[in-house]
């Protein structure tokens, strides 16, 4: 179970025996509700989210000083009685006028065990997205004109070793590998039909996912992308399984060579922990703020049912035609070569028409905001579509460490 480092602050001139009472209660019925450990400690530690509790009034000065040691946004938790709010209300308005960001965290235990988990989950995805490998397989595709990221910023800023593998090593690795139609397995099994691909279309496939599997595993990799087409010239296959697959095993996975969008994916996944779905935008209907997306490569664990198509464009290989369930969705991406710009809208995914002209993958997204912004001030093609509603998460974690 998660933990959360809690110092309480209270005034020597409450009685002792009900505060104790109170603070065991309060943070018992917190760590419930948020399926984590509410631990009382006294000094503050490098490795845990640290909260602090205010539990009476007249404890400002005592609150300040732990909050200087503490890193940025201030956590105080307060609750409706012995002036706890009122305490909270003038330690933060301090903590801003000094420069400082913070957050009162004030209601019932459900809401404040919502609040500190999407907090744990901000901070545990910076520290796994810093000092992290990310591979660029191949160059970016011609096409991705405004979708580069500066490598200085990935290095200084963000601490990530992007690591180029050249197109021609994973070649190598395909070519060497024994792959059969058994390596499939149960995404063969599992598919509601196979149309175009054929026993051999399925190998090659399967060549590709266990080639690329090898690059991740010999670079160590937590995240790549891919410039994919060069393996339908030469290999007569795409990677549209292979991406589908390390996404499902947890390793967010691009094509094309689209860095931008490999981190707003990975991204996703470190914060969220499920995975996400990158795909093209394909219309926009701005009265209607519906968006229809598409792609070849959703991973399946996020469709309802799927079937094995050809890859749209080319018409050979292996693509992946899947149906995602209806429901709340968010999707988004990072933008800029600093990724410090965000497009983000809460949705829901509606029933989709499969149309002949479009990727396989083809998903109707009705936003719930407008998208007019889409068409006026793109950040570029490609965005990740991520199941459930995860704005005010993304949004915090961009502000705090992206958003410059």
């Amino acid at each position: 179970m998660k933990r959360i480092d809690v110092i309480v602050c209270a005034s020597e001139l409450h009685e002792r025996g009900p505060l104790a009472k109170l603070k065991k209660g309060l943070l018992a019925e917190i760590g419930s509700a948020g399926g984590f450990d509410m631990v009382e400690t006294l000094q503050p530690t490098s490795d845990r989210l640290t909260a602090v509790l205010v539990l009476t009034g007249g404890v400002e000065r005592q609150v300040l000083k732990v909050i200087a040691q503490l890193p940025s946004p201030s956590l105080l938790i307060a609750h409706p009685g012995h002036n706890s709010l009122p305490a909270s209300l003038e330690v933060l308005a301090k903590i801003r006028q000094d420069g400082g960001e913070g957050r009162i965290l004030f209601g019932v235990p459900e809401e404040l065990g919502a609040e500190l988990r999407r907090e744990i989950a901000i901070v545990e995805a910076w520290d796994n997205l810093r000092f992290s490998r990310v591979g660029l397989v191949g160059e970016p595709s011609d096409w991705l004109v405004a979708s580069d990221v500066d490598r200085a910023f990935l290095k200084g800023r963000l601490s990530i070793e992007l690591v180029d593998v050249e197109i021609d090593d994973l070649i190598g690795q395909i070519e060497g590998t024994s792959a059969t139609k058994r390596t499939l397995g149960a995404f063969s099994r599992n598919a509601e039909e196979t149309v175009e691909p054929d026993a051999e279309d399925l190998r090659g496939a399967a060549a590709i996912y266990k080639g690329l599997r090898q690059v991740v595993d010999e670079h160590r990799l937590a995240a790549c992308t891919v410039r994919c087409f060069d393996l339908v010239h030469r290999m007569k296959n795409t990677g549209c399984y292979a991406l589908s697959r390390l996404n499902d095993e947890g390793i967010p996975a691009g094509c094309e060579g689209d860095l931008q969008s490999l981190f707003t994916l990975f991204l996703g996944y470190l914060l969220t922990g499920q995975t996400g779905f990158m795909a093209n935008i394909a219309s926009v209907d701005e009265e209607s703020r519906i968006l229809g997306i598409a792609h070849c490569t959703c991973p399946v664990s996020m469709t309802a049912a799927y079937s094995i198509r050809s890859h749209f464009e080319s018409g050979i290989g292996v693509g992946i035609a899947g149906t995602l369930p209806v429901g709340p969705c968010t999707l988004f991406r990072l933008g800029g070569e600093r990724l410090n710009h965000l497009f983000i809208r809460e949705g829901t995914i509606e029933e989709t028409e499969s149309r002949d002209d479009l990727c396989r993958t083809q998903v109707r997204v009705h936003s719930n905001d407008a998208v007019d912004e889409l068409l006026r001030a793109p950040l570029g093609n490609h965005h990740i579509l991520l199941a459930g509603h995860h704005q005010e998460t993304i949004e915090r974690f961009f502000s705090r460490y992206l958003d410059s």
